[in-house]
């Protein structure tokens, strides 16, 4: 399967910007941007109107699923979407070229100095649900937003769901780089399945401080190896990863249980 890891800043809501993304894409690739790519910032977000930004939710998603059938690719986009009632919701959008899948974050940023839970209307869930799962070129893939790595009860699930890939965009700075590492490294490795995390660069403000989002996105592997590692430049980075590899890796550490969706044995 073909993967392209879209490690940008903040992108126009322009065909022709995302065209000097696309056109480096092989067809029937799984395509993938960070977070708050093509959204303002948290930040920025809280002085928009609403009204603004339930117009953009609109022309992003168009304009998306516009390319996602002009290049024959499959989308993996973090998206802040609205409701007739003007109310937000940060979710991820999975588009190909007939359909688009939603998954709206579970658990959400409640610190005082970044707040994602106060200002978006994403349900409290009093139990965590299973996050999407979709199947391309036999690989069962998953979905979540980056701060979802901290939860073990997603993790359960997504290794119920018998997952061969985890797809995690973030918007990651502050100088975290090392302990997201050692996240991404631990969870691919307990849950015996590759782990694809697309974090954005870029500068933005937050408490009135300069931030900076420096990038680093990385493949790794279900023996928790980094296959590939970007630096902090706004660039694309094409991969092919085979299936076989992720399940025998898998296999040789025992983690995880293989069985069919209804629960029987392969």
């Amino acid at each position: 399967m073909k993967i392209a890891i879209c490690q940008t800043n903040n992108v126009p809501l322009q065909k022709e910007s995302l065209e000097t993304y696309f056109r480096y894409v092989e067809k029937d690739s799984v395509v993938v941007f960070g977070e708050y790519v093509f959204d303002l910032f948290l930040s920025e977000l809280q002085k928009t109107s609403k009204d603004m930004i339930a117009q953009l939710s609109m022309q992003k998603l168009e304009l998306l699923q516009t390319m996602a059938k002009d290049y024959r690719v499959v989308i993996i986009a973090p998206l802040i979407t609205t409701d007739e009632k003007n109310k937000l919701y940060k979710q991820i959008a999975v588009i190909d070229s007939k359909k688009t899948q939603f998954y709206m974050q579970q658990c959400l940023i409640e610190y005082e100095h970044w707040n994602e839970r106060k200002f978006f209307d994403n349900p409290k869930n009093k139990r965590l649900k299973t996050p999407l799962v979709f199947e391309y070129k036999g690989m069962r893939i998953g979905v979540i937003f980056g701060f979802e790595i901290h939860f073990d009860a997603l993790w359960l699930k997504l290794k119920e769901e018998n997952v061969d890939m985890v797809i995690m965009p973030t918007a990651s700075a502050l100088q975290s780089n090392e302990r997201w590492e050692m996240l991404c490294r631990m969870r691919a490795f307990c849950n015996g399945c590759a782990l694809l995390r697309v974090n954005r660069v870029g500068r933005s403000t937050l408490e009135k401080h300069n931030i900076e989002f420096y990038g680093e996105s990385f493949f790794v592997t279900p023996n928790g190896n980094l296959m590939t590692k970007m630096r902090n430049n706004d660039e694309i980075l094409c991969l092919e990863i085979q299936k076989e590899q992720i399940v025998n890796e898998a296999k040789e550490w025992g983690f995880r249980t293989f069985k069919s969706i209804k629960g029987k044995k392969k």
